[in-house]
């Protein structure tokens, strides 16, 4: 992968003497010849609208803490494409459903890149992940593995036991709580649910199980997710990273990366000496529900036979990424369903009514839907889209980085620029959607746009070929909890509070403040 690393200035004392006299004339000409040819080999003829930013750190101090809504309201003053200027980095910052369908869908081969970044190339073992990964044949490999052992249509459909099992565990603690404290602490409990079942999933433990894996994997998914969110010099100003070391992050990245590297190694003993792994299977081939890290070591030894090698360090990258990515966009969705359904409650007794309609009577004493119900659910779908729309779970989608100058619009795009969609903003964009800063479900009744990459107005996962490969896997553990949730119980906002609307800091759109709610069951 290319990057751009300025080399610093140094500005020695020289001696001036004959031949410094005769050497500096020269080598000034020459400079100047190598960049007249720079230019001259690398026409740009227009560029998009600039904010005006400050000397060096050029619009850097414009982002604020939230910056998907300080890009919103430039945006409204620029245009839904602008170019940024972040320390020596030229960004290209999008903001509207017509934009985003240039850069993801008609250029997305020449935007598939990613740009190098410090924090994520230590955490993630050199970016050997999917969501971080370079464009080229690993990430290729990577992403396929990915697909075709957890996140294809057929694999989420193996692993159906767990969420109903998971679900019903839910649905167990949410009357437990009820009657303990008279208030469920949603978000508390929708956060170890994710967890559990991402975590038995894809990293073959139960957080919650009294095994010591509770604190280990909070830690596991915490750390990480604060830490890749975080601002590194170096990834601005390159020729400045070493203030890195001297400030601390570097020390905080590495010690961060020990504990994560620990945890992931015990998890991947762990599994290596389950006997099921290769019970039964004399070709090593991955077979039934079992987790993800249990294939990813199957296929292992047999990745040399194809030609690469499939590294214990590109194990552990995968499992950090589609467990973190897996379990994070859970929550965020769940959460912020439940908020803005006990806003509106309008909302909310249509889709108990709807779920009430379609349930029938489960085995289990907890869980009164199943997956079979779920097809037959519309206003469920069009709830969890509206919900998307307004709270997408990485509101600015993973930077992508230019590897050939484009055209977007009417505007140069040069090579090796900085991309960043702004998913947030694309949700309210005014071309797109009729009263886009309005929860209505409704506009989705009968429509087929989707959150799957196919629809540009609607991108909470992206879209192109860097969208997330979980949505799937993500919207099957989401409807089966909400399901059962909204219609096993009716919810109200506990006496004297109010639902809080506002994200906390951070890479993705997490709930400022804790959902709490009452839980009762329905009159018969």
């Amino acid at each position: 992968m290319e990057t751009t690393t300025p080399v610093p200035f140094a500005l020695p004392l020289i001696r001036l003497n004959v031949a410094t006299l005769v050497f500096l004339p020269i080598a000034f000409v020459l400079l100047l010849a190598r960049v007249t040819r720079i230019t001259k080999n690398q026409p740009v003829h227009r560029l998009p609208p600039s904010p005006r930013g400050l000397p060096v750190v050029g619009n850097l101090h414009q982002l604020g803490a939230l910056p998907h809504r300080a890009l919103h309201a430039l945006a409204a003053s620029h245009g839904p494409i602008m170019l940024l200027q972040l320390g020596r980095v030229p960004t290209l910052v999008v903001s509207s459903a017509a934009a985003a369908r240039e850069v993801l869908l008609v250029h997305d081969h020449a935007f598939a890149n990613r740009p190098s970044l410090a924090v994520p190339t230590r955490l993630l073992y050199g970016c050997t992940d999917i969501a971080f990964a370079p464009n080229g044949a690993y990430w290729r490999r990577a992403r396929k593995l990915a697909v075709l052992h957890l996140l294809s249509p057929a694999r989420v459909r193996a692993y159906r036991r767990v969420r109903e099992e998971e679900v019903s565990e839910l649905v167990r603690k949410v009357e437990e709580e009820q009657k303990l404290h008279g208030v469920v602490r949603l978000s508390e409990l929708l956060s170890g649910f994710a967890k559990d079942v991402n975590g038995r999933i894809v990293l073959g433990v139960r957080a919650s199980g009294g095994t010591g894996w509770r604190s280990k994997v909070d830690a596991l998914m915490e750390e990480a997710n604060a830490l890749l969110g975080a601002f590194h010099v170096g990834d601005y100003f390159p020729w400045l990273a070493w203030l890195a070391a001297v400030d601390g992050t570097d020390a905080k990245v590495g010690r961060a990366f020990e504990r994560i590297d620990q945890i992931l190694e015990e998890i991947i003993v762990a599994a290596g000496s389950a006997d099921e792994m290769r019970d039964g299977r004399a070709d090593g081939a991955p077979c039934g529900d079992e987790a993800f890290v249990h294939v990813l070591l199957s296929l292992q030894s047999d990745s040399v036979g194809h030609g690469w090698r499939f590294s214990r360090d590109n194990v552990k990258a995968l499992l950090e990424d589609l467990f973190g990515a897996g379990t994070d966009s859970t929550i965020i969705v769940l959460e912020w369903v439940m908020a803005e359904l006990l806003r509106n409650k309008g909302a909310m007794q249509k889709l108990q009514q709807e779920i009430r309609r379609h349930s029938t009577n489960s085995a289990d004493h907890y869980l009164i839907v199943t997956e079979q119900e779920l097809p037959a659910m519309e206003y469920l779908r069009a709830v969890i889209k509206e919900t998307m729309r307004l709270h997408p779970p990485g509101p600015l989608l993973i930077p992508r980085e230019s590897m050939q100058h484009r055209r977007v619009d009417c505007y140069d795009v040069p090579r090796r620029t900085r991309i960043i969609v702004n998913a947030w903003a694309v949700g309210r964009d005014p071309a797109a959607w009729d009263g886009a800063d309005e929860f209505r479900p409704e506009r989705f009744v009968g429509s087929e746009v989707d959150f799957r990459g196919r629809h540009p107005q609607l991108i909470p996962f992206g879209a192109g070929r860097r969208m997330c490969p979980g949505v799937g896997f993500t919207a099957a553990v989401v409807e089966l909890a909400l399901t059962n949730l909204l219609g096993r119980f009716d919810w109200e906002i506990p006496p004297s509070d109010v639902v809080d609307m506002e994200e906390a800091p951070g890479i993705t759109s997490r709930k400022r403040m804790p959902l709490c709610a009452v839980a009762a069951h329905p009159a018969e």
